[in-house]
């Protein structure tokens, strides 16, 4: 067994609060040994990142460590002066944080700030320091070091960002990376990278790497060991294999259960009842009782849970677990319907384009356009759900608020009920605007923090129903509440005082407000975790079959792909380059984009082989595209035709269209 270089034994930490103490983390013991990459996994709020930043000693004034120890090589670190904590932060143990966006100062070069972590704790000359620099930024795998050193944090895509991060923690070689969510704001592709880039550093540098995440993909791809934290208290530890191919506790189990795929198409998606308890108040038993399917008067009456073996390495915290392990877990009655493949089309879209001009000069004159869409043909079927997948830049978004004309289209035909809304002004496609809903990626900024709930709810039935009178109003918000399973009591409480998953329903109360047909769904489960991804998922797919809803769902997660969607549009810089139905797409994807995104998700389940495919960092500019087909830049199939002959959509199947030279017959010559 390998000696351990970290080891935290019953730590305890609490932050003052007016009404009475929180306990983050209440005694909470791990081991990560040498070399080993370690997984720390569960919902939001249940005290993950403060773990790890007890352990860095970077926690905020109102907190305080009232128990246990860190020990780091035979020393306490809770024990130790801050002076002689600086000379291991960030030396011998670095961090990541989350957001790459927030971490970096925006006014400083990369340059500088990789350097900045080079001499906090070596003094070298400047010259030695910028040629250490170059070499960290060729490490992480970015290209043209010696430019990007000179490089701005807003120069830089997301996934250059965190490769950023990742050079200054490993700065000066330590031996334990912690990285926070380091993947989370990525997209799929560059998610994939950054993994396969930690996994690569950690084999050379011999160094250890404790994750935290809440994917259970990304845990299964990189990690030796898991834990599994609840409420400020592991519940489960085990290895790797052992915990994909047994979980043993009752919430893991439901994390597994909760995951989106294509074989639990014609299912509800199996939820946590209620959220994480408050960790202000005082337990007795085990803190998943609540929620928990096997619940009996023992879990709670109990002082403490003990630990109980489930294997070798493999103990969870629970009084039923040899009844539990193996035990399927109930599915929920609801069941989804098929969409009829002969429903009528609620939307048409033809050619459509959005460009932006770029403006430059003291007269403004226009030196070039954005093509953010750039000639995209799709159907969304009634009472279906499309799905519009592909990378951060493509375009998603703007084409999903281009159809709501909330964006200026620049041409094309966006046909509804055999009306073209493009050429519609304004004052007559008010009438059709009920029609027309979105909901937001992230719910906390798309509410106004000042407004009541209600307030939220009836500002769109005030503005395109002005007839009904305040009761009918104030009824009719009371009934959209119970429709996405909150209570009308809520009413009056302010979107902060909401979870996440709270909020996102109330943001989908508000697009159901004025009882639309076609809703746009931009990322709306991308900031959830995936027990609160489940309920969501089943909330728009009951709704959908009571109301006959139609969804263009925007993501970039293909899981929710797989489970969600009826047909697939893979869009890359402003174009759709593959359509189809969800199975076709996903289980034969033609083009070679498409295999990218779909090699590039994290499995946890070892059945299915995969190859990565590895895609250049940085999508090309819209405003600069490369000529002929524009993924010919960074496509491995890319043959010399593909630099100028545009592709054109070239039928699969009956329901299956690629954009692609290779499926050209006979092939295009230059």
């Amino acid at each position: 067994m390998k000696q351990a270089l970290l080891s935290v034994q019953g730590l305890k930490t609490e932050f003052d609060q007016a009404q009475a103490s929180v306990k983050a983390v209440d005694g909470v013991s791990f081991d990560i040994a040498e070399g080993e990459t370690f997984a720390l996994v569960g919902e939001s709020g249940c005290g993950k990142s403060v773990l790890a930043l007890t352990v860095m000693r970077l926690l905020s004034n109102n907190a305080k460590i009232t128990a246990g120890k860190v020990m780091y090589r035979g020393k306490d670190l809770l024990q130790i002066a801050e002076k002689e904590m600086r000379a291991v932060r960030g030396f011998r143990i670095a961090m990541i944080f989350q957001d790459p966006m927030t971490s970096l100062n925006p006014v400083m070069s990369v340059g500088e700030q990789i350097g900045e972590a080079v001499l906090l704790h070596k003094k070298l000359p400047a010259s030695a320091v910028k040629q250490r620099v170059i070499e960290l930024i060729k490490q992480v795998g970015i290209a043209d070091a010696e430019e990007r050193y000179a490089s701005f944090p807003h120069q830089l895509s997301g996934g250059m960002m965190q490769r950023v991060m990742i050079a200054m923690a490993l700065a000066n070689e330590p031996d334990l990376l912690i990285a926070d969510e380091p993947t989370t704001a990525l997209d799929v592709t560059i998610q994939a990278q950054i993994l396969e880039l930690l996994k690569d550093l950690q084999r050379e540098l011999g160094m250890s790497l404790w994750i935290i995440s809440h994917d259970l993909g990304i845990v299964s791809d990189i990690a030796d060991k898991v834990a599994v934290m609840y409420a400020g208290q592991l519940v489960e530890v085990a290895t790797r294999d052992s915990f994909f191919n047994q979980a043993a506790h009752p919430y893991s189990q439901r994390l597994f259960a909760a995951l989106p795929k294509m074989d639990k198409r014609d299912k509800a998606l199996v939820t946590l009842p209620g959220s994480v308890p408050r960790l202000s108040q005082t337990f007795s038993g085990c803190r998943f009782a609540e929620r928990c399917d096997y619940q009996q008067a023992a879990c709670t009456s109990v002082a403490k849970v003990a630990w109980h073996s489930v294997a070798d390495e493999h103990r969870a915290r629970c009084l039923r677990l040899d009844e539990i392990i193996a035990k399927p877990i109930n599915t929920p009655e609801f069941i989804k319907q098929k969409t009829p493949s002969t429903s009528s089309k609620a939307l048409q879209v033809n050619n459509l384009k959005i460009h932006f001009a770029i403006k430059k000069g003291i007269l403004k004159r226009t030196v070039g356009y954005v093509k953010a869409v750039d000639g995209v043909s799709f159907d969304l079927v009634s009472g279906g759900t499309t799905a519009l997948v592909g990378e951060s830049g493509c375009g998603k978004t703007t084409l999903g608020k281009g159809l709501l004309k909330l964006l200026p289209i620049t041409s094309g035909e966006v046909y509804y009920q055999e009306k073209n809304l493009v050429d519609m002004p304004e004052q007559a496609f008010r009438a059709y605007r009920e029609q027309f809903q979105i909901i937001f990626q992230d719910p906390f900024s798309s509410m106004n923090p000042r407004m009541l709930v209600i307030d939220i709810l009836q500002e769109g039935l005030r503005a395109l129903k002005p007839t009904l009178s305040n009761l009918e109003v104030e009824a009719q918000c009371a009934y959209l509440l119970q429709k996405v399973g909150l209570n009308a009591d809520v009413l009056y409480r302010y979107p902060h005082e909401f979870s996440g998953g709270q909020r996102q329903r109330i943001c989908i109360a508000r697009a159901l407000a004025v009882k639309p047909s076609i809703i746009v769904c931009d990322e709306p489960t991308s900031a959830l975790d995936v027990s609160v991804q489940a309920q969501v998922l089943n909330l728009l797919q009951q709704l959908q079959q009571e109301q006959g809803l139609s969804y263009l769902f925007i993501t970039h997660d293909l899981s929710v792909v797989s489970y969600l969607a009826d047909s697939v549009a893979v869009m890359y810089l402003g174009r759709i380059v593959e359509y189809g139905s969800v199975e076709e797409v996903l289980n034969t994807p033609a083009h070679p984009y498409t295999k990218a995104l779909i090699n590039a998700v994290p499995r946890w389940d070892n059945s299915v082989q995969k190859t990565i495919i590895k895609l250049p960092d940085t999508m090309p500019s819209a405003a600069n595209p490369p000529s002929g087909c524009h993924f010919h830049t960074r496509c491995a199939e890319a043959m010399p035709v593909c630099s100028t002959v545009e592709p054109k959509s070239i039928n699969v199947s009956a329901s299956h269209s690629v954009c692609c030279l290779l499926f050209d017959d006979p092939p295009v010559e230059s």
